[in-house]
């Protein structure tokens, strides 16, 4: 299954040993804009904000809550791309301490995903992908898998 097909690989876990072929990973032909996160970093909201704010770009207006995030994963016109790959290393530490808050941020991601998938293609414009990669140990993969049964 390709990472860039199917409307169920909006975001996916990945155990970060495991070799996967290179026609899953590679986007469809276009503008790319790929940003790695540091789920170490991202223990909390502050810390998911801080992350999305540098490695997304986002404005100086976003607003440092869950709402302004869905709200930049909608806009992203400040991104100059058609294709966007999110990466979270380390997903397992990702808001471990709150089972609702990373919920939120799974359903923030999947949203953002369907958001563009859902718009149609116009003349003249390519349609937008967005998708959303947790590496994660071997050993946390079927426990992250099992949390995205959003």
């Amino acid at each position: 299954m390709s990472w860039w097909g199917e409307p169920t690989s909006f975001l996916q876990v990945v155990p970060d040993v495991v070799e996967t072929p290179a026609t899953q990973v590679l986007p469809p032909t276009g503008l790319f804009y790929s940003a790695r996160m540091a789920g170490r970093e991202m223990v909390d909201a502050d810390g998911v904000f801080t992350q999305f704010y540098e490695h997304m770009r986002l404005p100086d207006y976003f607003g440092w809550n869950w709402d302004a995030l869905r709200d930049c994963l909608y806009d992203l016109s400040w991104l100059t791309a058609t294709h966007f790959l999110l990466t979270i290393d380390d997903a397992e530490f990702v808001l471990s301490g709150s089972s609702e808050e990373r919920d939120t941020l799974y359903r923030t991601l999947v949203s953002a995903a369907g958001h563009w998938a859902a718009k149609p293609e116009l003349p003249g414009q390519e349609k937008i992908s967005f998708r959303t990669v947790l590496l994660c140990s071997p050993g946390a993969a079927s426990g992250l898998s099992a949390e995205l049964q959003l």
